[in-house]
């Protein structure tokens, strides 16, 4: 047999080149990801063989020396995504039979299921994605939403052993003997899951405990991802005259995404929040933090009886989605770190009527002159004057340079930003079909213009996407641009002075 392979390959030389370059090629990447994995040959040194802090370059190093690993990854993605992509185009474009409602509701049903468990399978980023995709009402019918819902709390947890010995680990066994007793699992998400459990001295704590090896599954999507954005910005560059943002907007995300492993800074980030809120005596309540009970991969914080918000009653949800819309301005333009993952599981309802905050893993920070800049913006898009948002405020923003003649663009920005937010309708089924109707001029506007987008704009667009969903699921009419006005409004008058502040609003007559 080899000596047919053989006769036949010397017949077909360019083949035999070919074969050579792939054969060596695969050698090569077996023996760097061999050399590699030898440094860090114990866990303990696989855990540290990446630093505490998010470093693009550091991450990339590191992958780029697994070849192996990363091929193996993109071939997993794909296998367990473009299944499911092509189903979707064969049951719902090629032979969608609209007149079956029952037929179209089970098929529905079938593909998020089937997209759930993908997501679960890719794990911790995937799963991220899908928690987004759960509270869009405007995106996805309801029956996907609930299916994918369950990626907020119901992922397949890590057997209890391998949680117990992450706890001796990280937090020494004589301390968990000594103070914790009756754990009990209550949820699993996508990088740790919850124990409900009762200290020694009565008070009944939610213990986190990270599952394992969640540095190297997050940072090799992360690293995929960047290497996404430099292949978008390499593409921009070439065909449109944007200025290249997609690495700089992708890494604001993996930065705040890396960050969320370390629970010792999610526990910093909460002990901060809880101390701000009580400060502006602001009615959200956030868990207190069992300093002495937490660690890198192990956080311990007040146990908060509730449901929450999405699955409570309308009314409920109508009465609180003020305070959360407050809420999340309160750190955007005012405290300057925001927490940026409210999502279904993160949000919750007390027994006592109060909305709480929990998960403080995933946050971001503004400087004072952005905030400023956001706050102008919002108040002059919401007043209609487009003159000022497009000229002044986009520039400030970072969304265009500071020198550019916006007078070309003025007419077509104005027209997207009218139809698009303020025409556009609070009925979301209306509002989607506006935007898909302007989806065309928008991407002409981003091709010919150098826009950029900030970085920090990826957790701001998120928090806020993830915040009005919920708000949809208790009012289809919810406007999130008309319910932050109030309080921008407030700010902005804070900020300018009452008299300035009004001169704001009289130099434009469609408020």
């Amino acid at each position: 047999m080899f000596h047919a392979v053989g006769r036949s390959l010397s017949k077909r030389p360019i083949l035999s080149i070919i074969g050579g370059a792939l054969a060596a090629s695969t050698s090569y990447a077996y023996y760097a990801e061999f050399e590699a994995n030898k440094k860090n040959n114990s866990s303990h040194q696989v855990v540290h063989a990446l630093s505490r802090e998010y470093n693009r370059d550091e991450i990339a190093s590191y992958w780029k020396d697994r070849p192996i690993t990363v091929v193996s990854r993109v071939g997993t993605i794909g296998y367990e995504v473009l299944p499911i992509v092509l189903n979707y185009v064969v049951d719902f474009k090629l032979f969608r039979d609209d007149t079956d409602n029952v037929t179209i509701e089970k098929k529905y049903h079938d593909h998020a299921c089937l997209l759930r468990q993908a997501l679960t399978r890719l794990g911790p980023a995937f799963i991220k994605f899908g928690q987004q995709l759960s509270i869009r009402p405007d995106l996805l019918p309801p029956v996907v939403l609930k299916e994918l819902q369950k990626l907020c709390d119901a992922v397949d947890p890590i057997p209890d052993s391998v949680a117990m010995k992450t706890i001796e680990i990280e937090l020494g066994r004589d301390v968990l003997d000594s103070q914790v007793e009756n754990m009990a699992l209550v949820a699993a998400a996508s990088l740790g899951q919850v124990y409900k459990a009762k200290l020694k001295t009565g008070e009944t704590v939610a213990i986190k405990v990270q599952r394992p090896d969640m540095i190297e599954s997050v940072s090799l999507d992360l690293f995929l991802l960047n290497q996404y954005g430099l292949f978008l910005d390499t593409i921009f560059d070439i065909l449109t005259e944007q200025v290249p943002f997609h690495v700089d907007f992708i890494d604001c995300f993996a930065r705040g995404s890396f960050e969320e492993l370390d629970y010792e800074l999610e526990a910093a980030n909460q002990n901060y929040f809880r101390q701000e809120f009580e400060k502006r005596k602001f009615k959200v309540h956030i868990p207190k933090v069992f300093e002495d009970l937490t660690s890198r991969r192990v956080i311990t914080t007040e146990w908060v009886d509730g449901v929450k918000l999405a699955d409570a009653e309308k009314s409920r949800i109508r009465e609180l989605i003020p305070v959360g819309v407050e809420l999340f301005l309160t750190q955007l333009l005012d405290i300057g770190r925001f927490h940026s993952d409210p999502h279904p599981g993160n949000l919750l309802v007390t027994n006592e009527g109060t909305l709480c905050l929990i998960d403080f893993g995933l946050c971001a920070e503004i400087d004072a002159q952005s905030r400023k800049a956001m706050t102008e913006a919002i108040v002059h898009l919401l007043a209609g004057d487009f003159d000022t948002l497009i000229a002044k405020d986009a520039k400030d923003l970072g969304f265009l340079p500071k020198d550019m003649d916006v007078t070309e663009l003025h007419p077509l920005l104005s027209k997207i930003l009218r139809e698009g937010l303020l025409e556009s309708g609070s009925n979301l089924h209306a509002r989607k079909r506006r935007l898909m109707n302007i989806s065309n001029e928008l991407n002409e506007v981003f091709f010919k213009y150098p826009f950029s987008v900030p970085p920090f704009f990826a957790l701001i667009t998120r928090g806020m996407g993830l915040l009005e969903g919920i708000a949809l699921s208790g009012d289809p009419d919810f406007d999130i641009f008309k319910a932050s006005l109030p309080y921008a409004s407030r700010r902005a008058a804070k900020i300018y002075g009452t008299r300035s502040f009004d001169r704001i609003l009289r130099r434009s007559t469609r408020v």
